[in-house]
């Protein structure tokens, strides 16, 4: 049960323009338990996370997540697996995410396969649209039609729309409990293009608008972004469904104040405010809600850093009683890579491997192509990496989806690795029959 409220919790992020633009960016920065930074420099790559609860005085984990690179692109997540905590050890995925990047090495499709009934199925989608200035356009999200899971539905989707100086509205619509819902954010800025203001408004046909929110943010003094900066760095994340977020934003957001339309006047909600070192590091995030006629404080996050400015820790208190308590910490380990070894994609490995249709059905065709004269040897493994099947003698075989006992394999991730002379290639392949 706890594995699937915390799937839920990861799958429904808010991501549309209602929730505040600026305001839910930085606050999937804010919340670490419910954000996967990338890197802090270049020198390092997100190993893995480590998501905890406070229980009777004690951290008991919750969910895993691992991130996997592409070889040709070290500093590029090529998929990331999300594990539950069961019963004093790690389970099995739980959540498994892969991306696909476009020359410019922005995301522009994201695909989440989920556990259900012990097996893995896709659940849902996003795809990214961006302009000959790698500026995205529209950002769209699927969902899996369970009635046949080969049937994509539309959920949602935002239009950025540009003008001059880098400025842009939004418009997004989504489908709210089966009902249309229609949103429109315009901004105001300042000198340096930084957005000061946003209204956005509701509509349930797209012709007769009510305000709905509005958003007011303040700037650290020492924050020198411009508009074009946060153009680019939404731009980078929003296809990654803000799952591959650099750590380091481009913006020192010192306070993000929302309102609500009540009454015709706006009414004030709840706001964020950043506290920085000497570093400008991110070191404390206060939550406040209004209630009443004051600003009450409901939760703090503390966040911790290691000698290379890598992020190690984040811890999220709550007032409780008057009191202050741990409620969850997440925990993030690095690996340490160096940046010129992330290589243009016109290298060719020794040994490369082909497998499609995917995700399969029935039978997955495997084609290796290697440098070297040859056959591979190639094997395919389990999520828990036991192998299950070996092929010999031809760079080109079909997979029937059976083991090595002629035993139906289950859905879910495999692996396939082939191996010829020192050369060898692994790839990841889903099976939703």
């Amino acid at each position: 049960m706890k594995q699937r409220y915390l799937l839920l919790m990861v799958a429904f992020l808010p991501l549309f323009a209602q929730a505040g633009l600026l305001n839910q960016v930085l606050s999937q920065v804010q919340h670490a338990n419910k954000n996967y930074p990338q890197f802090q420099n270049g020198d390092f790559r997100l190993s893995h996370q480590i998501m905890s609860d406070k229980d009777e005085g004690l951290w008991v984990p919750s969910m895993k997540s691992t991130f996997n690179y592409f070889d040709s692109h070290p500093s590029r997540v090529e998929s990331m697996l999300m594990y539950g905590w069961d019963e004093g050890a790690w389970g099995d995925p739980v959540v498994y995410y892969d991306f696909e990047y476009n020359a410019a090495g922005l995301v522009i499709n994201s695909t989440m396969n989920v556990t259900m009934e012990s097996e893995m199925v896709p659940f849902m989608r996003t795809e990214s649209v961006f302009d000959s200035q790698n500026r995205i356009t529209r950002h769209e999200t699927f969902t899996i039609d369970f009635m046949d899971f080969e049937t994509w539905i539309l959920d949602s989707w935002i239009d950025f729309e540009y003008g001059s100086n880098n400025e842009f509205e939004i418009y997004s619509w989504d489908d709210y409990e089966g009902y249309d819902q229609y949103y429109h954010s315009t901004f105001s800025y300042d000198s340096s293009g930084r957005i000061t203001e946003e209204i956005s408004s509701v509509s349930m046909d797209s012709e007769n608008w009510t305000f709905d929110t509005r958003d007011l943010s303040t700037y650290h003094p020492q924050d020198n972004s411009t508009g074009a900066d946060f153009i680019a760095y939404i731009s980078s994340i929003y296809g990654s469904t803000f799952f591959l977020m650099d750590w380091n934003i481009p913006i020192l957001v010192a306070s993000d104040t929302s309102y609500l339309w009540e009454d015709g006047a706006w009414v004030p909600d709840y706001r964020t405010i950043w506290e920085y070192d000497g570093s400008l590091r991110r070191i404390r995030v206060d939550d406040d809600n209004w209630v009443t006629d004051e600003w009450v404080t409901e939760y703090k996050t503390f966040y911790t850093y290691d000698a290379n400015d890598n992020l190690t820790n984040s811890i999220t208190q709550y007032s409780y009683a008057g009191t202050w308590e741990d409620e969850s910490k997440t925990e993030y380990f690095w690996d340490s890579y160096t940046s010129s070894d992330d290589l243009v994609q016109e290298v060719i490995p020794a040994i490369e491997i082909k497998a499609w249709p995917m995700p399969f059905s029935e039978s997955l065709n495997i084609s290796t192509t290697a440098k070297s004269v040859g056959t591979p040897q190639i094997s395919i493994y389990n999520s828990r990496g036991q192998i299950i099947r070996e092929f010999t003698g031809s760079d080109q075989i079909t997979w029937d989806g059976k083991d090595s006992r002629g035993r139906d394999s289950a859905n879910g991730i495999y692996f396939i690795r082939a191996k010829q002379d020192k050369a060898s290639a692994i790839s990841k392949v889903i099976r939703v029959k």
